[in-house]
């Protein structure tokens, strides 16, 4: 496993932030960012916006490829349409959410998943970006 995912999966264990605070703590220390200044980054994110609509763990991504310096349309279109293919076609929260309930599952474990998928997907990227 990815050491940005088993960040990621030890903060979820513990403080339990949102997917998008999550992802910020993850990159924190590396981004020279404090972890309140990365909570506070993400803490709008989470929930879709806190309104259902772009996963957190998407915008956040797209948020840390651009922080990692990768900001070309191919890579951010590729890290988006990945998830969407990833994830049924669906990127907001609050379908994610609905479509995970119906097939019985929980949330939280949906939410880590999403997480990880979201950091190895940056790691993909930025591997084959050279960053």
């Amino acid at each position: 496993m990815d050491k940005h995912v088993e960040r990621a999966m030890e903060l979820r264990g513990g403080i339990c932030p949102n997917c998008a605070e999550t992802i910020y703590l993850t990159y924190a220390k590396e981004l020279g960012l404090s972890e309140e200044v990365a909570r506070s980054l993400g803490t709008n994110f989470g929930g879709g916006m806190k309104s259902g609509m772009t996963c957190g763990a998407i915008t956040s991504g797209v948020a840390i490829l651009g922080a990692l310096g990768i900001t070309d349309p191919r890579s951010v279109g590729l890290f988006i349409r990945t998830m969407k293919e990833n994830h049924g076609g669906l990127t907001d929260c609050m379908d994610l959410l609905r479509r995970n309930a119906q097939m019985g599952g929980q949330k939280k474990p949906h939410c880590d998943r999403m997480i990880a998928d979201s950091i190895a997907l940056i790691e993909q990227i930025r591997a084959a970006a050279g960053k």
